[in-house]
């Protein structure tokens, strides 16, 4: 899981978006002035892994700057007065570069598991231009196809994707156009080259087209609830102990996986070596290895794993840490990890000699409890993503 506030969705490897961005544009060049003009883009967006996208985008629009006597001049004496095709008009009108683009950017995700997701991009652009004047007619050198109107150039800048819905994402950026041509003016200082350059920004919409199909979880067969009858001496209770269960096996009453639904489960048993109880109850503040009490009945949960250790003296387990599908597999790693560690840590402070606590181990998001479907609301989802952020109890050494 990222930083930041709750996740409600995420970049998911392999989507597939479209969607368009609508603006202004800001010049620089010979003719430089304090005008913005119109413009937008259209994109399509596949996320390469949750962090890495690929966006192919063609980008256009209109950018005006004054006419002023020295552009006149230096058309003039460049070119000659008598070139056919226009001119750049008279002082204080305006001249229009009309450009489109094509480009090809790579954008690096941060959070990318959060609402809002910032990014980098950049790349290479492919780009069109057209100087003209109001009337319009092209302009001087334009007219006397002095240049190349077709260049390649650099692309880069930064954006955001803020999530509304599972599909539909708000989404903006700011991009830098290094044009490779200082022309784009129609007009190119023979002692003073420089590059013209030019700035595009915007704000637009985004439609998720495709999302692959996620991982199937090993799903268990249905839950049955199983009595189970005090047999040995070690039960706290002397009633009958009822748990959900999933046997494997039943030899015995061999269990291999008990998993733990609610606050009101009882699991004193003599459990065989290797039975795992699972407890998807256990809850976490999001992001964290802190116990969420906000919940209800959580410490309940926890006294379960305390009573389910405290059993007879012998006991020995190993804490399983587990995440949900949020984040990157490194992150979802780390956290199940200091989850079991932390489980450890609060059972030794309830009493539990050390020793008792064979191993702690964080198995990420592989055995997941539930399938986090990426179909559903984002209520129906976070109700998924918590019956996955819990801990396992596996036994390594029986009361006898």
């Amino acid at each position: 899981m990222g930083l930041g506030q709750k996740s409600q969705a995420q970049e998911i490897p392999g989507a597939l978006n479209f969607g368009f961005d609508l603006g202004g544009n800001k010049y620089w060049g010979n003719f430089t002035d304090d005008r913005f003009g119109l413009g937008g883009d259209l994109f399509i967006r596949w996320n390469i892994i949750d962090w890495v996208s690929l966006r192919a985008a063609y980008n256009a629009g209109l950018i005006q700057y004054k006419t002023t006597p020295g552009s006149i001049a230096d058309e003039q004496a460049l070119f000659g007065i008598n070139v056919p095709g226009g001119s750049p008009g008279n002082p204080g009108t305006l001249n229009h570069i009309r450009y489109g683009g094509w480009d090809l950017m790579g954008e690096i995700n941060f959070f990318p598991d959060q609402t809002f997701v910032p990014f980098f991009e950049g790349g290479i652009e492919a780009l069109n231009f057209e100087p003209d004047n109001s009337n319009p007619s092209p302009l001087e050198g334009n007219a006397a196809a002095a240049y190349s109107k077709n260049v390649i150039g650099g692309v880069g800048g930064v954006g955001f994707d803020m999530f509304i819905t599972q599909k539909v994402t708000f989404n903006g950026q700011v991009l830098m156009h290094l044009t490779g041509t200082d022309w784009l003016d129609d007009y190119s200082d023979p002692n003073n080259y420089r590059q013209d350059a030019y700035l595009t920004f915007g704000l637009g919409f985004s439609y998720n087209l495709f999302t692959p199909p996620q991982p199937e979880a090993p799903q268990p067969p249905p839950a049955s609830t199983t009595t189970i009858i005090n047999n040995n001496n070690y039960f706290t209770h002397d009633t009958v102990v009822k748990a959900v269960i999933y046997i494997d096996t039943v030899v015995m009453a061999k269990v291999d996986t008990v998993f733990l639904t609610g606050a009101t489960d009882t699991i004193y048993f003599n459990p065989p070596i290797n039975t795992i109880f699972n407890f998807p109850g256990t809850l976490f503040i999001v992001n964290t290895d802190q116990f969420n009490t906000a919940v209800p009945g959580n410490l309940s949960n926890l006294n379960q794993i305390l009573h389910l250790v405290m059993q007879c003296p012998n006991l020995r387990v190993e804490i399983q840490g587990f995440a949900s599908a949020e984040g990157t597999p490194d992150h979802n790693q780390r956290l199940s990890e200091l989850r079991a560690e932390r489980i450890k840590t609060w059972l030794i402070a309830q009493g539990v000699p050390p020793d008792k606590i064979a191993s702690t181990i964080g198995f990420g998001t592989s055995n997941p409890a539930v399938k986090e479907r990426t179909d559903v609301s984002a209520a129906e989802l976070e109700r998924e993503r918590v019956q996955n952020r819990r801990i396992a109890v596996k036994v390594v050494q029986a009361c006898q």
